[in-house]
């Protein structure tokens, strides 16, 4: 089974996913190309997928944008919060007996999150 085929927002594509990050930031491609150091007509490109940057260039459109690159070039369907990552790998690093407890706790806090959540609605 394709998973572009099953989830349309992985088959979202860099132009696309660049502009609507643009415009949920409320800022024009003229402000955008000015903070990024490159020319509107370029960016403009980048967003029509005429185009796609160098990696270095991608690299500094997700960081402007706060993104993660996977999920600005389409790798991922979901950007994950950077405190969130700094958590994940300070976890990451605890003896694995430890690990597992905290992934325990965790695993249930969201289980019972989902579940308030699926009954309140």
């Amino acid at each position: 089974m394709d998973i572009l085929a099953t989830n349309p927002v992985l088959d979202m594509s860099f132009g696309k996913r660049l502009t609507e990050l643009r415009k949920e930031k409320k800022i024009s491609q003229t402000e955008l190309a000015q903070q990024l150091d490159l020319h509107k007509n370029v960016l403009g490109r980048y967003e029509r997928d005429q185009a796609k940057p160098a990696i270095d260039i991608a690299a500094r459109i997700a960081k402007y944008m706060n993104v993660s690159l996977d999920y600005l070039s389409g790798n991922a369907d979901a950007d994950i919060d950077e405190s969130v990552a700094k958590q994940v790998l300070s976890i990451q690093s605890l003896p694995k007996d430890e690990r597992e407890l905290i992934t325990r706790t965790i695993d249930a806090l969201v289980r019972d999150a989902k579940t308030r959540h699926a009954y309140s609605s």
